[in-house]
Formats: structure tokens, sequence, C-alpha cells
């Protein structure tokens, strides 16, 4: 199992989206919290963060444009840690082109069997070269809020509720195939993994978790994401709460 205190010299590699970037959206404008959780995290694991993440980056991206053989290149043995938090750009759609035909199949920018051939092919590029991925499972999403204040945004919203057919739970069972995927894939291999969706799911207040986009954790939610990861991965001292962190 990974343990951050492993590591005398550590170094943590991040690839991820807009949430592990720690960034939000709010009237069609990009905000980053304060604290994001890769930085509270790393702050209290004693790693020192290189944070590749960026907003809209997706598996499919970093595969096609060699992301993680680059990593491969820098990878030092004993120091680096390579984690992937990915997966909520590639089960995305693009609303407009929804909303001009509803009707029709409409793919998402990484259909989900690609996306789970790119995990495993990932994977094993990694194991080749002698390292682990870390991963995380995916933050939910608040449906209502997302279609209201991003989709619609976007896109006629009465057209794109034809392509769900009248229920929004297709957008929360759609990401939710993808989350599924990435713990599949880590548990298959034996990946370590930080289970963040159960953590939100088993909230009551979960989206006061999440800004107004309804898909990215406000600073509570990034909060709550580091002291999963603080609980999956505790660093030497002991574990400390999200609130004590923030």
């Amino acid at each position: 199992m990974f343990t951050a205190d492993r590591y005398e010299e550590k170094r943590l590699t991040l690839y991820g989206d807009s949430i592990a970037k720690g960034l939000y959206t709010k009237e069609g404008k990009i905000f980053k919290t304060a604290r994001p959780a890769a930085e509270i995290y790393a702050e209290r694991a004693g790693f020192i963060l290189d944070n590749r993440s960026a907003f809209g980056l997706t598996l499919e991206k970093c595969c096609r444009k060699g992301y993680f053989e680059g990593f491969l290149r820098r990878f030092e043995p004993g120091r680096d840690v390579f984690a992937i938090s990915l997966g909520g750009n590639d089960c995305d759609h693009d609303w407009k082109e929804v909303a001009a035909d509803p009707f029709a199949f409409h793919r998402p920018h990484t259909p989900l069997p690609l996306f789970e051939e790119l995990l495993q092919e990932s994977i094993d590029l990694l194991a080749k070269g002698g390292v682990k991925p870390v991963f995380t499972t995916l933050v939910p999403v608040d449906a209502e809020r997302y279609f209201k204040n991003v989709i619609c945004a976007r896109a006629d919203g009465n057209e794109v509720m034809k392509f769900f057919e009248g229920d929004l739970s297709n957008i929360t069972r759609h990401q939710e195939a993808y989350s599924a995927a990435v713990m599949r894939a880590a548990l298959t291999n034996g990946c370590p993994l930080a289970d963040i969706r159960s953590e939100f799911l088993l909230r009551r207040d979960l989206t006061s978790l999440l800004a107004d986009d309804g898909i990215h954790p406000n600073a509570e939610g990034q909060a709550l994401i580091a002291e999963c990861i603080l609980r999956a991965f505790p660093p030497r001292g002991g574990k400390k709460s999200a609130a004590a962190l923030a």
C-alpha cells in the first residue's frame, strides 16, 4: 500500500482536471480556490507538488500528447509518486452539438470503452517504467445545478432535455460509470486508490460542498478531498481533519 512517508525526498506529480487544480466556474468565469486539496495534502505529507492538472484535461489527451511518457523520463525511483485524477471531462459532451440534434448519437469526449482501454494502457506503460500510479474516484455531480448553470449557459436546455429524455439523472449515472471504471482499473491492477466519491455521496450536505456550477468542489469540498486522501495515505505523525488544514 502507498504511504506518504516511504520517501525521504518526496515529489508528487499529479495529472488531473480542473478539480485537481482547484478551479471552478462562476457566471462563465474561472476562479481558483485558495487552498486546493492537492496543495493541502502535499504540504501535510511533505511532498514537493508538481501539479500538471489543467482545465478540460482528459485521459485521452494525456495519452495522445505523451504526458505519461514524459513523466517516466523524469522519474526517480524512491522519490517520485505519480497520481491520476481524471474522467470528469472524458465523460462530458459538446452540449451545443447535442442541442443541435438531440435525437442523434453523441460521442462523449472519451467514450467509456476507450476510456477503460486507455486506463489499462496507461497502467501498463507506467508499470514498465517501475511506476504504480495512484488514482482517485470522481467527485459526484449536482445534475440540476450543472444543467441550469453550465449546460443551459452553453446551449438550448430544452433541446438538451430531449437528449436526456426528460431525466437529468442521466448526467449523474453517466458520470458514475466513469468513476466505476477508474475504481475497477485501480483494484484490478493493485494500484493505490482514494475513494473520494463515496465520502461525498455519504454527506447529507453534498450540494453545499460544490460550487454554483454543480461539478467543482468549493473550498469546503476541496478540504474534504484533502481529508479523504490524508485518510487513504496518511503522512508520518498521524491524521488531521480537513478543518484543521484548511
